[in-house]
């Protein structure tokens, strides 16, 4: 029985599907329209996709940026998070790239941070206020 039971256990453990991710160039760049947040993989065993998620300095909760499909091992990755001005007025941001198994977290990136500078009214807040000036004219 003890023999069956070891046979038993290697054999799931041999068909069992694995799961792991190494990360490598995980890296965080402001940018005028958002922050670039870039990684590749150089392993993706049982990953379905990677969730982009910014951090807060308050609580540690995580707030969803974006979700992008695995593609496989060597694979390079963007997203920008255009939604900072929604996130606060701070100037530094924290992320981290979740490994993702449909719900099951496998892995987690180290933690990005980057420094971002608000440059006051944006490109599309410009042309808009500019608009409006002229219907006043």
């Amino acid at each position: 029985m003890k023999y069956f039971l070891i046979a038993f256990a290697v054999f799931l453990m041999a068909f069992a599907p694995s799961s792991s991710v190494t990360f490598s160039d995980v890296r965080g760049t402001s940018q005028s329209d958002g922050i670039l947040i870039q990684w590749s993989t150089s392993q993706e065993d049982g990953v379905k996709d990677f969730s982009v998620v910014r951090v807060s300095p308050v609580d540690q909760s995580y707030s969803q940026v974006a979700t992008v499909t695995a593609t496989g091992a060597g694979s390079v990755y963007q997203v920008v998070d255009k939604a900072i001005y929604k996130a606060s007025s701070a100037s530094v941001f924290v992320y981290r790239i979740l490994a993702m198994s449909g719900s099951t977290e496998i892995a987690s990136s180290s933690y990005i941070t980057v420094t971002y500078e608000f440059s006051g009214l944006s490109g599309v807040a410009k042309r808009t206020w500019g608009s409006i000036k002229a219907m006043f004219r």
